[in-house]
């Protein structure tokens, strides 16, 4: 096979989450492990490393470019968009600059998690717990960012060692092999709920044991479809998930009361999240440069919002997905249904009116910086909580792995999808439904749920469920064209090409 080497093309930074005092440690991820590893505060400073580094992935829509080939996100060919619109139009290669964000930031997170995971052992002043909990920080998070890089790439290098040399490529089996084996561990180590700054009122900022389960379950699901077609994974995926659901009020989790609370600023450590990603934009610089990137996240305001509004038209939804979107709350809350030429409010329209005549999403926008009664954006970044695990995915895992488990969609699995369908305010799915009848509306319901720039995004589900080809059937004539052609037998198209190593 090739081998690649993986090179961190941007230099190890220091960024920061959260609220102050959590701030205060001195975040050390790869550290010389013959000066570093004693106590408990290198462990803690280890974890904190980890987890702000993986945050890197996440506060920018750079990384979701690879995502774009999706039926429900699009954007325009015009500037620096071309990253994003070469995925959109399948035609990406390995130049791109935009996946490169995800390949370095993972690869970042997983050489702390390897630096953390084989030097814990040595942290002698501190205690067995201690021990344990961090290195299941280190094991979930090079599990996430593997999980990431297989369904992107497909095949990928996989170091285990802090020093990422020269890899041979890791086959996608080999690959969740190590993810399942991760999250394993990170089930048994990892606490119910951390303390101190570490927990936001009833909200853990680092990962969980019931985050490792609802991972665990993602993984299963994902195994179960394309490229593995491991069938038998559908048991294990409705069974973790049914261990997230009967434990949900051990770990504080459940829907929140409306679909629009997720994205209000004022929400951002909600129940609903059973691992996310947290920004304080305010936060004082703790970068030696004198820059504070990565305190703040551009999934705010601008990314998604329209040129005439002061946005950046980073991206926003494709029409006919948009058409297809049951109206309600949830639909509300997913686009900007009137927007205002030039701030002015005495100027309102609808998307048709906009320069490139599509429907923009709401998600992220909600911000100290934005003005909702004009909608004018009066900074370019914000603190928006950008949901790696919702517990509405925790539900409908559960509901498809149950119901393509043997014996079909049962009351359970009904229940599960239903909970979240009442939330978003529609009916409850109809009853009867065969196995592939009742999982089709499982995905369609995700995709309405998770629509836009989500990291549970809607593409991942096109390609396990080989409908990548079958999805752009229905494309609005007035999207841009297509210049590759998707192939769902050949599964063209599906993975994104291998980043240029400079």
């Amino acid at each position: 096979m090739k081998k690649y080497i993986v090179t961190l093309l941007i230099p190890a930074m220091l960024v920061s989450s959260c609220k102050k005092d959590f701030l205060k440690e001195d975040p050390k991820g790869s550290i010389t492990p013959q000066t570093f590893y004693k106590t408990a505060e290198d462990l803690n400073s280890a974890t904190l490393g980890i987890s702000l580094t993986y945050n890197l992935a996440w506060n920018q829509t750079g990384g979701l470019a690879t995502t774009f080939g999706s039926d429900d996100i699009t954007t325009h060919a015009g500037g620096n968009k071309m990253g994003f619109s070469n995925f959109d139009t399948f035609q990406a290669n390995s130049s791109n600059d935009r996946m490169t964000i995800w390949w370095n930031y993972f690869y970042k997170t997983i050489k702390s998690s390897n630096s953390l995971i084989e030097n814990y052992p040595k942290a002698t002043d501190a205690t067995e717990v201690q021990r344990s909990n961090s290195a299941g920080v280190g094991y979930f998070y090079r599990a996430i960012s593997y999980f990431f890089l297989t369904r992107t790439w497909g095949a990928v290098p996989m170091p285990l060692q802090a020093n990422l040399e020269a890899q041979n490529n890791a086959s996608p089996q080999e690959i969740y092999n190590l993810v399942i084996a991760d999250l394993q561990k990170a089930e048994m180590m990892l606490p119910d709920a951390w303390s101190g700054p570490r927990r936001q009122g009833s909200t853990d900022i680092l990962p969980t044991r019931g985050s490792a389960k609802a991972l665990l379950a993602n993984v299963y699901l994902t195994m179960a479809g394309w490229p593995l077609k491991q069938t038998d994974k559908y048991d294990l995926a409705a069974k973790k998930a049914k261990e997230v659901i009967d434990g949900k009020a051990t770990w504080g989790y459940g829907l929140v009361n409306g679909y629009a609370e997720l994205w209000d600023k004022d929400s951002r450590f909600n129940k609903e999240a059973v691992f996310a990603c947290y920004y304080n934009k305010n936060m004082p610089s703790i970068w030696d440069y004198g820059d504070n990137w990565g305190n703040g996240s551009q999934m705010g305001p601008p990314n998604f919002a329209p040129g005439e509004e002061g946005g950046w038209d980073e991206a926003f939804g494709e029409i006919a997905f948009y058409n297809k979107f049951p109206a309600g709350p949830r639909k509300e809350a997913t686009y900007q249904m009137v927007y205002f030429l030039g701030n002015d409010p005495a100027k309102a329209v609808d998307y048709t009116k906009l320069t490139h005549k599509h429907p923009y999403f709401l998600k992220y926008r909600d911000d100290e910086s934005y003005d909702p009664v004009t909608h004018k954006l009066n900074d370019w970044w914000g603190s928006a909580t950008v949901y790696m695990i919702r517990y509405a995915e925790v539900l409908l895992t559960y509901a498809e792995a149950k119901a393509m488990s043997a014996g079909g969609p049962d009351e359970t699995a009904y229940q599960a999808v239903n909970e979240v369908r009442n939330r978003a305010g529609l009916g409850e799915l109809a009853k009867g439904l065969n196995q592939t009848d009742f999982r089709n509306a499982v995905i369609a319901e995700k995709g309405w749920e998770f629509a836009g720039p989500e990291p549970a995004a809607r593409w991942f589900d096109l390609i396990r469920t080989e409908t990548v080809a079958k999805a752009t059937e229905d494309r609005d004539p007035s999207e841009l064209p297509l210049k590759g052609k998707p192939n769902d037998a050949t599964h063209e198209f599906y993975w994104s090409p291998l980043p240029i190593i400079k």
